[in-house]
């Protein structure tokens, strides 16, 4: 049975001929590649919300080139071990990275994965066709309640509201953020005064925090690996200019990659 709700009226979506409808007649056609838009004009902030395609495509090669795979590794470790009921929704799942590697790991779950990029949704499709994605805003989930068995987060926004509505009584919620000195050579090439990333928080409201760690490792980047991680992140926009075009002339540096992560339980009277 599938998660996925109708983002206009919110009743369950049924699959039929290459296409997805509810009870109101509201219908959804499936791209070729496989995925569904379900991104109704009125929630998009732009003609092309997210990240662009440059960006995109730039964090597919990095995540080729396993420059973190030591946190996917991590991840897929804590989602094998809870075992989560039925479904897994990764909120702003990119081109589908972690939740494939997740998956290889726990292959009785099904995943489905939400992004607002499109490109980024029609390249997790392409690539992942056993998984369930769709064109979708991660604060208006257009995912059925109480129908999730572990919801993941990595570096994305998101609604603690609808994380709590879609996962069931006892569902996970998985939170990935940066570490404090994330990245730090990288910033503090770029800044003139750097400052550490906040950790992650460890409280939510209707959730038990049920576990927590951090994922530290260094890797030497090459300069093509080197510009990929500058134009993946919002690196690609921030700093002086000067300095990110000196950074990007170096053959080679070395990076510290630093991720917190939080494990929630939603409490059985915690509202869905």
């Amino acid at each position: 049975m599938s998660i996925w709700a109708c983002p206009h009226c919110a009743n369950p979506l049924i699959f039929s001929e290459r296409s997805w409808s509810c009870a109101n007649s509201h219908n959804f056609d499936c791209a070729k590649e496989g995925y569904v838009n379900l991104l109704p004009a009125n929630k998009k902030r732009s003609k092309a919300p997210g990240d662009n395609p440059d960006m995109i495509a730039a964090r597919r090669r990095i995540h080729e080139a396993a420059i973190y795979e030591p946190l996917s590794d991590a991840l897929s470790t804590i989602v094998s071990a809870r075992k989560p009921n039925h479904a897994l929704l990764d909120i702003g799942c990119g081109e589908g990275y972690y939740n494939e590697l997740i998956v290889q790991r726990t292959p009785d779950i099904a995943v489905y994965g939400i992004d607002i990029a499109k490109s980024a949704v029609r390249l997790a499709a392409k690539k992942y066709p056993a998984n369930h994605y769709a064109v979708a805003s991660s604060m208006h989930l257009p995912v059925l309640s109480a129908s999730v068995g572990l919801v993941l987060q990595v570096f994305s926004p998101e609604s603690d509201t609808e994380v709590l509505r879609v996962l069931q009584d006892a569902g996970y919620y998985l939170q990935v953020g940066p570490g404090p000195r994330h990245l730090w050579e990288l910033r503090l090439a770029l800044y003139d005064k750097p400052i550490e990333h906040d950790g992650l928080r460890k409280t939510l409201e209707g959730a038990t925090l049920v576990d927590a760690g951090n994922v530290n490792f260094g890797k030497q980047l090459n300069n093509g690996q080197l510009r990929d991680l500058l134009m993946a992140t919002p690196f690609a926009f921030r700093g002086h200019r000067e300095k990110r075009a000196k950074l990007q002339e170096l053959d080679v540096c070395d990076v510290t990659m630093a991720f917190e992560w939080r494990l929630f339980q939603k409490r059985a009277n915690a509202p869905a």
